[in-house]
């Protein structure tokens, strides 16, 4: 008999409430084909998301007020 892996569910403040549409054309929509296909993507959900989270996080990290200017830190 082999044993299912059972994914622990996320926290009820983990779960995905809303939701966002695009709208792509149909040379962008050929290009996510092709890239899925090509490097093995099986969930593009999650993918989209990841990249999109991963640049949202990056940028506001890297857009952080300093406590001086960039010329007197020289």
């Amino acid at each position: 008999m082999s044993k299912k892996k059972h994914l622990a569910l996320p926290r009820a403040t983990m779960l995905r409430k809303k939701a966002i549409q695009i709208r792509l054309n149909e040379a962008e929509h050929k290009a996510l084909d092709a890239y899925c296909s090509r490097f093995g993507v099986e969930n593009r959900s999650r993918w989209i998301r990841e990249l999109l989270m991963s640049e949202v996080i990056h940028r506001l990290e890297s857009d952080v007020p300093l406590l001086f200017r960039e010329e007197e830190m020289r």
